[in-house]
């Protein structure tokens, strides 16, 4: 069986993904182990897919598909230069830190590391009023995000969101089995299986699916390996699932088939 590997963003678990447990695929929603003080995002991705092999959370004899949000997507392009994956799917996800907005990247590359834990803790307060604003989701998945930062280690957000704001994906992703090597100048998001993308070598297939609005991760170029989604903010997973889950459902079809 197919199997979708749902890896949340920072500051969420695996609470995150429920609205793509519908989707027909054996789905794996692993919280994060811990970061290790200093440790760089590629270097994070490594003993994370190690556990996750070493927990048989995955299993390298049966299909396996990535799907990152945000930070989610940055850890996915790792772990997928490290075992074979048949796609990504990368949900409001960038392709290396200059794609954060300047703030947000500004404060994760040079605050975050030295703010005091319970800075963190005093942050909870800011979640929902943030989250309304930045996310365009509903109130239920507001309170949702308030709970999941909630019962979130400090440590290991502080860490995430430094390695986060340092990354820089460049070495080469390796190819899935089977995957092929190119795509049609018309094929639709999502069928091409290899693309330089601002120094970004992708060689499995992947989609990227954005919020055209979304002010926290910069909203890509519109493209044969891009889906925007108008009117929509940051957490497109959680504010459109069905547009979404179509999307992620079209996409791993079409890689099964081999129809990139």
């Amino acid at each position: 069986m197919i199997q979708l590997l749902l890896l949340p963003g920072l500051g969420g678990d695996h609470r995150m993904a429920h609205l793509q447990l519908s989707l027909p695929y054996k789905h794996i929603t692993p919280d994060y182990i811990p970061f290790k003080h200093g440790e760089s995002l590629a270097a994070y991705a490594k003993r994370f897919s190690e556990y996750l092999l070493n927990t048989h959370e995955i299993h390298q004899d049966a299909p396996l598909f990535i799907a990152g949000y945000s930070m989610g997507g940055a850890i996915g392009i790792e772990i997928a230069k490290l075992i074979p994956v048949c796609g990504l799917i990368l949900i409001g996800s960038p392709l290396s830190s200059d794609d954060i907005g300047l703030i947000p990247r500004v404060f994760g590359r040079y605050v975050s590391d030295w703010l005091p834990l319970w800075g963190y803790r005093a942050a909870e307060i800011f979640i929902a009023p943030v989250m309304r604003r930045f996310s365009g989701i509903s109130e239920d998945e507001v309170q949702l995000a308030r709970a999941m930062y909630h019962h979130l280690s400090r440590g290991l957000f502080r860490e995430a969101y430094h390695a986060l704001a340092k990354w820089q994906a460049s070495p080469t992703m390796q190819a899935s089995p089977g995957a092929s090597p190119g795509a049609s100048p018309g094929a639709s998001p999502g069928a091409s299986s290899v693309m330089r993308m601002r120094g970004v070598n992708i060689t499995v297939p992947f989609i990227r699916i954005h919020g055209g609005e979304d002010h926290i991760i910069r909203c890509p170029a519109p493209g044969k390996n891009v889906l925007i989604i108008p009117n929509t903010k940051h957490l497109i997973g959680q504010a459109r699932p069905t547009l979404v889950n179509e999307a992620i459902e079209s996409f791993i079809a079409r890689v099964m088939r081999h129809d990139e």
